[in-house]
Order: C-alpha cells, then sequence, then structure tokens
C-alpha cells in the first residue's frame, strides 16, 4: 500500500532549495501525487493507468528579479540544483517591481479530514471492484463508457520568509455515460474517498436516464423554461468562475469591472469559494504558501466579493484570500472550490413549477463566446425531455444553446436541496439542480 513520504521527509528536501547562496529570498514547494484510473468502454474495462510523481517547484528572488526552475529528482540535492537555476534564471529576468514578496507565516484555519488512506493505497482490482458496482445496474442491451479514478497527494512548502506548511489530501471520481436503444443517460460522484462514492447510484441513474431518452422527438429552439440537473449546472458556474478573478476585474475583463454595486443575479442564487468547509477537497493553502479562505462570491444575487493572489492583493492594497497559482502564473487568482447554496426543492418539486419547459441532464462542448458578458455556447447531451403540465414528459433531440449565464442565473426561481460534487483535474464544484425561466437555445444539434 503506498503511503505519503511525509513532513519531515519533504521538510529535508525543501531546506535543501532554501540554503542556496546568493539569493535574497526562496520559496520551494513539493507535491508527491500518486494513484490510479480504470477506464472502461462497452461495459468492460480496457485501460489501467497508474502513476506516482513528485515535483519540486523553486521560485528565487535576488535584487528584484524573480526566477522559478523545478525538478522530479524529489532529493536534497535535486533540490538544491533547481534553487541554483532558478537563482540564475532571476539575475537574466528584467526586474519585476510589481512582485508582491513571498508568503510569511501563517496559521492554516482547521479542516475536516481531507485523506484517505484506503483511497491513497486503492489498487487496480480495487477500482475495477467500483466499475463493477457501477455496471451492475444496467439493464439489458445498455453499455456504460467512463472510468472510475484515484488520486492522493501530499504537498509541501516553505519560504525563507517564514511560511511553512504540509498537507496530505485524497480524491475519487466516477463517472458513466450508458448507451442503449440509440439514446445515452450521464451520472457522475466525487468526494475524498472511493468508499463513500455512490458508484451503484451513478450507474442505475445514467441507465435510467438512457432508457427513457431513447426515441427522443423534436422540439422547436427558441427560449424555454428549464430545469437543469447538477451536472448542467457545474457548467454553468466553471464558466463564470473566472469572472470573480481580482486581477480579471481591475484589468476590466470581468463583468463585474462595472457592475461590483449592481444585483446580477436571482436572490436565491449564493455562490461562494470554500476550500474549508465540509466536502471540500485538497490542501488548506494555495500554491503560494497563503492559507486558503471561504470568500463570498454572489449573496442573494449581488457580487458579494473577488478571489486574490499575492499580486492582486497587493495592487489592490488587499489581502490575498488564498486563491493564488503556481508560478509563473499569468493568469491571476482562481476559484477552486465552488459552491452554490442550496435551496429547499427537490427536483420533482423544480419540475412541478413548469407548465411547460425542458429538463436538462448535461452540457457538453461548451465554450465561453463573450466573457465579459458571461455569453457562452454549448449543446445538451445524455438526456433532455420535455416539461409538460409539472411532469417529466418524452425525450427530445439535443440543442444548442447561446446564453449568459448571468442573465440566465437573474431568472432562477428554484434552487435544489441536495448538493452533488462534479469534479475534474483542477477544481470541484459542488451544486445543486436550479430552475431557470426562459434560457435561449438556438437550433436543434446533430449530435
Amino acid at each position: 500500500m503506498r503511503e505519503p513520504l511525509g513532513a519531515a521527509a519533504l521538510s529535508d528536501v525543501l531546506d535543501a532549495a532554501l540554503a542556496v547562496a546568493g539569493a535574497d529570498a526562496v520559496e520551494a514547494r513539493a507535491v508527491h501525487t500518486w494513484g490510479g484510473l480504470a477506464r472502461f468502454a462497452a461495459s468492460a474495462i480496457h485501460q489501467h493507468v497508474e502513476g506516482d510523481d513528485t515535483t519540486v517547484a523553486v521560485r528565487v528572488v535576488a535584487g528584484g528579479r524573480v526566477g522559478v526552475a523545478s525538478t522530479n529528482d524529489a532529493t536534497a540535492a535535486g533540490a538544491a540544483d533547481a534553487a541554483v537555476r532558478a537563482l540564475a534564471a532571476a539575475r537574466a529576468s528584467p526586474a519585476d517591481p510589481r512582485f508582491p514578496g513571498l508568503a510569511g507565516a501563517a496559521a492554516l484555519a482547521p479542516v475536516g479530514p481531507r485523506f484517505d488512506q484506503a483511497t491513497a493505497g486503492a489498487t487496480p482490482e480495487r477500482r475495477a471492484r467500483a466499475v463493477a458496482g457501477l455496471l451492475a445496474p444496467l439493464g439489458a442491451g445498455q453499455h456504460g463508457a467512463g472510468a472510475v479514478a484515484t488520486t492522493a497527494c501530499e504537498v509541501a512548502l516553505a519560504t525563507t520568509t517564514g511560511a511553512r506548511h504540509y498537507g496530505a489530501a485524497t480524491r475519487a471520481t466516477a463517472s458513466a455515460v450508458v448507451t442503449g436503444s440509440g439514446a445515452t443517460g450521464y451520472g457522475e460522484d466525487a468526494g475524498m474517498a472511493l468508499g463513500l462514492l455512490d458508484v451503484a447510484g451513478v450507474g442505475a441513474g445514467a441507465a435510467a436516464t438512457a432508457a427513457a431518452a431513447a426515441d427522443p422527438g423534436h422540439v422547436e429552439p427558441g427560449d424555454h423554461d428549464v430545469v437543469l440537473l447538477p451536472s448542467a449546472v457545474a457548467t454553468l458556474v466553471e464558466h463564470l468562475a473566472p469572472a470573480f478573478s481580482a486581477k480579471a476585474v481591475a484589468e476590466g475583463r470581468s463583468p463585474f469591472s462595472e457592475r461590483l454595486g449592481d444585483t446580477v443575479a436571482s436572490p436565491l442564487i449564493s455562490l461562494a469559494d470554500d476550500a474549508l468547509g465540509d466536502g471540500a477537497l485538497g490542501v488548506a493553502f494555495d500554491p503560494e504558501g497563503t492559507p486558503r479562505r471561504r470568500v463570498e462570491l454572489l449573496d442573494r444575487g449581488r457580487p458579494a466579493g473577488v478571489v486574490h493572489d499575492r499580486a492582486s492583493a497587493a495592487a489592490a492594497g488587499a489581502a490575498s484570500t488564498g486563491h493564488g497559482l503556481a508560478a509563473p502564473n499569468p493568469w491571476g487568482p482562481a476559484p477552486s472550490h465552488l459552491v452554490l447554496a442550496p435551496g429547499s426543492a427537490s427536483v420533482d418539486e423544480l419540475i412541478a413549477g413548469v407548465e411547460r419547459g425542458l429538463l436538462v441532464t448535461r452540457f457538453w462542448y461548451t465554450r465561453a463566446v463573450n466573457p465579459k458578458r458571461t455569453l457562452i455556447t454549448g449543446m445538451t447531451r445524455d438526456g433532455t425531455f420535455r416539461i409538460e403540465g409539472g411532469r417529466r414528459g418524452g425525450p427530445v433531440r439535443n440543442l444548442r444553446y447561446n446564453q449568459s449565464i448571468l442573465e440566465a442565473l437573474a431568472r432562477g426561481d428554484g434552487v435544489g436541496h441536495e448538493l452533488r460534487t462534479c469534479s475534474d483535474e483542477g477544481a470541484e464544484i459542488r451544486v445543486p439542480a436550479l430552475r431557470l425561466r426562459s434560457f435561449r437555445f438556438t437550433s436543434v444539434s446533430d449530435h
């Protein structure tokens, strides 16, 4: 069973980097990641992937200049060599008068359990059993494709200016597209531990959707009331997230650059970035060594805050909220633990409030059209249904949409009570279902 290297061992590696001669300040970060994935198609596992990697990244400040270097040689000698290369890079770089300095000593906020040893040590056989549990509910003529993955990581960071942190976390994900009778359904789940995932529920939900989505009928494009299930809501939230970067706001690239005092969404919509709450994944500090903080982004439809890294905070005369990315970072701060506050309605109750509309399981191939307007385009996928008389009706063909996220959220009048975690490699999003009045569909999709 794989084990973490541990705080003491990684600290020795980082100390070798911090000791480089000739630097004004040094930051060293070690990230050890391991895990595996079982990928399946046609209801059979066709690929096992395993990985185990440690990276040491060093940032050196010398004479107002900054250099970065990294290595996979996670020894004291490897870290020391990376520090020498980072120092050489700094000396060859132009001065950066806006560099905010490295993180200092700070206490981390307490968080709940983040590391599950059984998940960290999951074998290919254990992931295969999870795949079997996911596929078990599928009906005759149905086939599943997707993946079950387990990942563990430990992160250690130290600076010569006083920061020293260590954290370990695990992540497990399961997703599947079920195909049968020419239709598809989708399900996903994510969390800290593989044993806590409802893999059977992922398969059963996707199978039921696929069975109900066979023989779709035609629907005219246009403005439709919609009930969006969590996977579809997660797409909207994911594409809205960059708007809350303090750098984007300051540079006029965010819709909130001129609307910080306006009401931009329904009063039922409250959105936060919360790496500290129950259900969050990952460690409690960012790659700059700043403790993560909960940030209210939308409070009952009104912009409430933005996320900062050290550079954006220094420029704004504020404090970093712990949303920095690893150096070098030209993008600025980024939300990575988004939570849309749940409401009180079941999905059936959300549907019951729609006389005529559409139920959307998932969006696909979504792309930004105009970030300043939060305008995105994409397609529905894996189960799109009519809503008639407050009940789910028959399936319809997939539709392409062209919609401003904020305009859609401004027309929200129902929020589901159950949060679902939708996770990818870079972030996780916890969202409920939503009911939105008037969502713009522009054409019927060929897919």
